[in-house]
């Protein structure tokens, strides 16, 4: 009880240092307004950025107490790491300013300008800041929405007092209510099956969805197709696939890594009786391509990117599944085919998001025990789910498994699949290290240490050691001497929240520290560049 009551004084104390260094860097910002248009802009940015910040932590104070112990310990782990970059910003900027001390306020410092010579750093610092507080956003973001994910009667009327500026946010609401078992808004998700032409469905190489035109040619949709299961109970998949239709229907899903649903279409077989599928429509992002590709195609083209990019779309990735567990949904089938990464202008990497829901099921819901006899999708899948007939019952660390194996993959940035042709049957990628003959592809258990063996061998010196530690750490999950997701029992609780904190702890937020160390790296390259050009300059004149 004592250890529990001084972690709440320490997130308090924390959250308190986040305000304070918070509104020095908005005092010092601001002395930089009106120098020009795209300074301007860029103080404009780091204010929005902090406004939605401490709304968030006003919040987080006012709720502290409903929250579990392992909970409150991630969010003041991560709440420190925003006192760090606070601290560095405002030193930065600091750095840049003459100062004078106030005659009457001693110990009081007043901006005055500028200094000149350093006016060139102004931009890059600026452009620095908003990119560490986006960084530092997005590692907040698992653990904030899975606060929205806990029943409990204070966090409803924070969510529902009258000027809770929380409750403006957009989405949150509804992401609540989404989150629940039963979601408060019960409107159809089926749409006709006239509003796709369906003439002009087109395949993405190597992925598990497609994308078609609206009737009237006004605009593409992703269509991700799950089959009916004849075997099964029409009813309770007709409710799985309306709940996961609404969940993912929500406005602000975008930033999780989490594409919009527009709604479902009962596609029939020929005789116009029978249920093929249901074919989930997807929205795509404005500003976004149409002819997004899978992981599968980047890895197979080797397509040119840098590590921060790399990492980048790791991080995306682990959190869209987390918000999909968050959402009390399993995905069961993540592999780089059921992985969509759009160009945008800035990188042919730009954005990634999980889709492929074709065997989804709700998270405390029935599980099939059916399997599968690919090579090449058994590869992905937990040893206690392979073969014609898996083992165990689907559990949400069995999709923990499966995205270490892709967070393999991406590190070492070559497919395990591969094909000699179009048509031809997959071969092992020579990144995998195995020919089919191999007895690991007749030995679940070894193909997992074969896979465990690799990241230990081949990831510290393309990606380093805590990027290892992360992939071992997932392949490993239901090991029993697995620290952290090994003993099932630790994560029986009503909301189902423990195993989300567990896996924003030890996946999550250690994927976007090494996210944000290799952006402060770039960062330092970019600014010792524009130094650099700089003194050139002035060498010249």
């Amino acid at each position: 009880m004592a250890e529990a009551a001084g972690l709440a004084l320490a997130v308090v104390g924390t959250a308190d240092l986040c305000f304070k260094y918070g509104k020095i860097l908005i005092d010092t910002s601001a002395s930089f307004k009106n120098a020009e248009a795209e300074v301007d802009e860029r103080v404009l940015s780091v204010k929005s950025y902090w406004k939605r910040t401490c709304t968030q932590l006003d919040f987080l104070k006012q709720i502290w107490m409903t929250l579990d112990e392992e909970h409150q310990n991630i969010q003041n782990q991560i709440l420190k790491v925003l006192v760090g970059k606070l601290k560095i910003a405002i030193s930065k900027l600091e750095n840049l300013l003459k100062k004078r001390r106030s005659s009457h306020e001693a110990g009081v410092h007043q901006i005055a300008k500028v200094r000149r010579w350093k006016y060139i750093f102004v931009k890059p610092y600026l452009d620095e800041i908003i990119e560490d507080l986006a960084s530092w956003q997005k590692m907040f973001d698992p653990s904030w929405f899975l606060i929205l994910r806990v029943s409990n009667s204070l966090i409803d009327r924070e969510l529902s007092r009258d000027g809770s500026a929380v409750s403006s946010f957009p989405g949150v609401r509804d992401f609540r209510a989404s989150a629940r078992e039963q979601p408060l808004r019960q409107k159809s998700v089926f749409l006709p099956g006239t509003g796709l032409d369906y003439s002009t469905l087109r395949t993405i190489s190597f992925a598990s969805v497609k994308v078609a035109q609206t009737s009237d040619m006004s605009r593409w949709f992703l269509i991700d197709s799950v089959p009916y299961d004849s075997d099964g109970d029409l009813n309770l998949q007709t409710q799985d696939v309306r709940e996961l239709a609404r969940k993912l229907s929500y406005t602000d899903l975008l930033n999780l890594g989490l594409l919009q649903c527009r709604g479902v279409i009962r596609v029939l077989k020929p005789d116009k009786r029978t249920l093929s599928s249901f074919d989930f429509v997807f929205r795509i992002p404005n500003g976004l391509s149409n002819e997004p590709q899978s992981l599968r195609g980047c890895l197979l083209a080797q397509a040119n990117h840098t590590l921060t990019e790399r990492v980048k779309i790791a991080n995306q990735l682990a959190k869209s599944i987390s918000y999909i567990h968050t959402l009390g949904f399993v995905h069961k089938t993540i592999r780089p085919e059921t992985i969509l990464v759009f160009q945008d202008n800035k990188s042919i990497l730009g954005s990634t998001f999980l889709v492929g829901f074709e065997r989804f099921r709700a998270a405390d819901g029935r599980t099939r025990r059916a399997g599968n006899s690919a090579w090449e999708v058994n590869l992905y899948h937990h040893p206690q789910r392979q073969g014609a007939i898996a083992e165990e019952s689907y559990v949400m660390q069995h999709d923990i498994y499966s995205l270490g194996v892709v967070l393999l993959e991406i590190g070492m940035w070559d497919s395990f699949v591969c094909y000699k042709n179009d048509a031809a049957d997959p071969i092992p990628g020579t990144s995998l290290d195995i020919s089919l003959q191999h007895p690991a592809f007749r030995s679940p258990t070894l193909m997992k240490e074969h896979l465990v063996a690799l990241a230990e061998r081949a990831l510290p010196k393309r990606m380093g050691e805590r990027y290892k530690d992360v992939v071992v750490n997932c392949l490993t999950c239901l090991d029993e001497v697995n620290m952290d997701f090994g003993d099932p029992d630790e994560f029986v609780d009503e909301d189902g929240v423990l195993i989300g904190v567990r896996y924003i702890e030890k996946v999550c937020t250690y994927i976007s520290k090494f996210e944000m160390k290799n952006m402060l790296i770039r960062n330092l390259d970019t600014l010792k560049t524009g130094r650099d050009n700089y003194i050139a300059s002035l060498l010249q004149w």
